[in-house]
């Protein structure tokens, strides 16, 4: 069994670091749940139920992962591939969380929820920018018509590596100004 060590939140990615992400990648599923759990926080609360984080690094096991399932495992293999693949994302951490809402809901759009990040000293929190996804149910028949309706959202902030930098911050779900749940994200254990 191989040992996954954690190097800490990875600021510029190396040919090296490129390296090691597509060899995640291409490691067998145990490691790889075990390397992405790091970057899940699963909350047991009724609205906001997910928050994740996806690196520079994890994010190229993300695109790494999915060529190898669609056949292209040369792509696991290639730095300058992989360079290119992450051109769009380089220095900069996207913060997602899932939100579920209730089934009787009668939204027509995502409220605005919005993610929130602490300093590394526990500074008050400071709102980021934040994309609001929606979700739609699958279409059903309701008084003859078919329809969808709003289940929930994902919300998504990209932030600077160098702004996190190898810190423990607060990251946490807005509504109109008030914290609806919040988590500690230590990026020092991140890669």
């Amino acid at each position: 069994m191989r040992l996954l060590l954690s190097f800490g939140l990875v600021l510029s990615m190396s040919g090296t670091e490129i390296e090691r992400a597509q060899q995640t990648a291409r490691g067998r599923e145990p490691e790889r749940q075990q390397f992405h759990r790091r970057y899940l926080v699963d909350l047991q609360d009724a609205t906001v139920t997910r928050f994740e984080v996806i690196t520079e690094f994890r994010r190229l096991v993300l695109i790494t992962e999915e060529h190898i399932l669609r056949g292209d495992w040369l792509f696991s293999r290639s730095v300058r591939s992989a360079e290119q693949a992450l051109e769009a994302f380089r220095g900069v951490v996207a913060i997602r969380s899932s939100i579920r809402f209730n089934p009787l809901n009668t939204f027509i759009a995502s409220p605005p929820y919005a993610l929130a990040i602490g300093g590394p000293a526990g500074e008050q929190l400071s709102a980021v920018d934040t994309q609001i996804t929606p979700q739609y149910s699958t279409p059903f028949k309701a008084r003859g018509k078919t329809v969808t309706s709003l289940i929930g959202a994902t919300i998504e902030s990209v932030v600077p590596t160098a702004e996190l930098r190898q810190t423990t911050r607060v990251v946490a779900v807005t509504l109109d100004g008030k914290e609806l749940a919040r988590t500690v994200v230590d990026f020092s254990r991140l890669d």
